[in-house]
This record gives C-alpha cells, structure tokens and sequence, in this order.
C-alpha cells in the first residue's frame, strides 16, 4: 500500500506543521535563552517591522491570534523592557507598539538565529524549492483560513 496516496493514513498536516514548529522553536529558545523572551520571539520582529505604527490590533491580525493572547505577549515583552506601548495623539484609545532600545539589540539577535536554523531546515533545498514550499504554504494558509472563523464561534 502507498501510503503517500491514502490521505488517511498519511500523517495529518496539522501534526506535520506541529512537530516542525515545536522543533525549530524549541532550538530557537535554546540558543536565545540568555533573552528573557521566552516564544515571543516572532511578535517582537513584527513589533519591530511595523516602525512604530502596529498597534495590538494589527498584532493580532498579523498573528491569527485573538486580542487576548496579543495582550499577553504584549504585557510581557513590555514587562522585560522589549516594547512600550505609546498612546496615539490621533486617537487616544488607540497604543502603538515601539520597540525599546532593548528589543532593539535583541532583533539582530533574533534573525541571525531565525536564519541560522532556516538554513539547517531548508538544507538540500534549491532556492526554487524553498520559494515553491512557501508559495504551497500560502495557498495552504489562504485555502484554511475560512475555517477560522469556526473556531471563533
């Protein structure tokens, strides 16, 4: 039996994405567990790619995540002096997020570890391929993301 070819047998992707992500996060904690940022490593270089002008809301949107778990990580990076959040003059209900001198040093950090393990992961892979393994990533993301709304119910 080709177990490639019976889906049902075939380990689930959601299992397949699970054990990647609890690898290559667990790697990444490891090596940068000298920053006391524990797995928020991902939210604090979207806070740093936003330059001042991501608010909890956009995090949220950014991450899939509901608004209460963004204030979590929020909280923490902001209790571990990463992010600050600055009351927009426009509209005072509204915070941005600003990363702190801090988090500023902590992002080079970051992505030089994010590459280094990418590299071991994508190792044996072409260029193209790992442009083809996103491109099927995004589909796969745009096809499921439906089916969000059914766990906010």
């Amino acid at each position: 039996m080709d177990l490639r070819n019976d889906t049902i047998l075939r380990e689930p992707l959601g299992r397949i994405a699970g054990k990647i992500s609890r690898v290559f996060f667990g790697a990444l904690q490891k090596r940068l567990s000298y920053l006391d940022i524990e797995r928020s490593f991902y939210p604090l270089l979207l806070i740093d790619a936003g330059k001042g002008e991501l608010t909890q809301q956009d995090l949220a949107s950014k991450l899939f995540s509901d608004k209460v778990q963004v204030v979590r990580i929020v909280d923490y990076l902001s209790a571990n002096g990463y992010v600050e959040r600055v009351q927009n003059p426009k509209d005072r209900r509204q915070y941005k997020l600003h990363v702190t001198d801090k988090g500023h040093a902590a992002v080079p950090e970051i992505k030089a570890v994010v590459k280094e393990l990418s590299q071991i992961a994508f190792k044996g892979l072409s260029p193209e391929k790992i442009d083809e393994l996103y491109s099927t990533l995004d589909l796969i993301e745009t096809n499921l993301v439906c089916l969000k709304t059914e766990l906010e119910e």
